[in-house]
């Protein structure tokens, strides 16, 4: 059960998005690990994106709290923060890295929001945040390492650079996560991965800006989470800047991984779109070395996808049918 207001005095874990994408699996996730057994887990989140069902069907042995509120409403955010060990900042207005939709608004939530939530710890002498960056941050090239030089490529990569600027005033760890794939509880489908599938779970062409040859960043959303308790349990990490990424395959792999799962899914490739024909690769090697292994594989990840959509594969006239979703993905 989600309570409004902490009935005890145990030591609480404030995550802020936490009926998002990552978050929803965060949260879960914590609540099973003995790690965090001693905490409330405390969630913070606007429900903009309506993911009722990130707070539905938590596990029952957890202790849970959830303020509803946005972060860049300072007051309500000072309210959150009372009690907080561990600040856990994922709400961000996410993006593709390259697209350029909204981005006085992306510059708003994603570095102004994270200077609130920053001010707002600092104020109530939160000892810890864990800060959720990405590796857009880097730019196209690499692989790029924790140390490399950053220089960022649309408004949603610029404002996640930022929010690290505001982080670095706190007792910080940031986690350039790579794109998340695979299911979770409240999902989404912007990203490369978990768009290809759910065009080829549906029926519908898989369709690839370019060549399909420039590489993207990824990491499974259980193992995000994964790092993510590994940041938290860490005191080391504090003070680190920490990069989470599994596999950098083309997106030409992916679509052809998804093709050994649903045999019959075509591939449609266009041009329409230039910038997203730029090339990213993380090198995550010091997060190896700090004991973390990967327990997805990309092709796990989309299996588990595609086996919820039963479409057969889509003809001409399915498609155009299913045309009106093109700006939903």
């Amino acid at each position: 059960m989600i309570n409004q207001q902490s009935q005890n005095e145990r030591p609480v874990i404030l995550v802020t998005g936490g009926a998002g994408y990552i978050g929803s699996q965060l949260v879960r996730d914590m609540a099973s690990d003995p790690r965090f057994s001693d905490y409330t887990i405390r969630i913070y989140d606007n429900l903009q994106r309506q993911h009722f069902c990130g707070l539905m069907d938590l596990p029952t042995g957890g202790r849970y709290e959830f303020i509803e509120g946005d972060i860049l409403d300072r007051l309500n955010l000072g309210r959150a923060m009372r009690g907080a060990q561990t600040v856990v900042h994922l709400a961000a207005l996410v993006k593709t890295p390259l697209n350029f939709d909204h981005p006085e608004w992306t510059e708003q939530v994603n570095h102004w929001g994270t200077a609130s939530v920053v001010d707002c710890a600092l104020s109530a002498n939160v000892p810890r945040l864990l800060y959720v960056s990405s590796a857009s941050v880097y730019g196209p090239g690499g692989p790029f390492r924790e140390a490399d030089t950053r220089r960022p490529i649309g408004p949603y990569a610029i404002s996640k650079l930022k929010g690290e600027e505001e982080a670095i005033r706190s007792p910080y760890t940031i986690v350039r996560l790579g794109t998340v794939f695979g299911n979770a509880p409240a999902m989404r489908f912007d990203g490369i991965a978990n768009r290809l599938a759910y065009q080829a779970g549906v029926g519908r062409p898989m369709v690839i800006h370019g060549s399909g040859e420039q590489l993207r960043p990824l990491i499974h959303v259980r193992d995000a989470s994964a790092v993510l308790r590994l940041c938290l349990a860490d005191s080391g990490t504090e003070g680190e800047i920490i990069n989470a990424v599994v596999v950098n395959p083309s997106i030409n792999r992916i679509a052809r991984t998804l093709q050994a799962i649903v045999p019959n899914a075509p591939v449609w490739y266009t041009d329409q779109d230039i910038l997203t024909e730029i090339s990213f690769e993380v090198d995550s090697s010091k997060l190896i070395e700090m004991g973390f292994q990967p327990q997805f594989s990309l092709t796990q990840g989309l299996e588990e996808m595609l086996e919820r959509w039963h479409f057969n594969p889509a003809s001409s006239s399915g498609a155009a049918a299913l045309g009106e979703l093109d700006d939903w993905v």
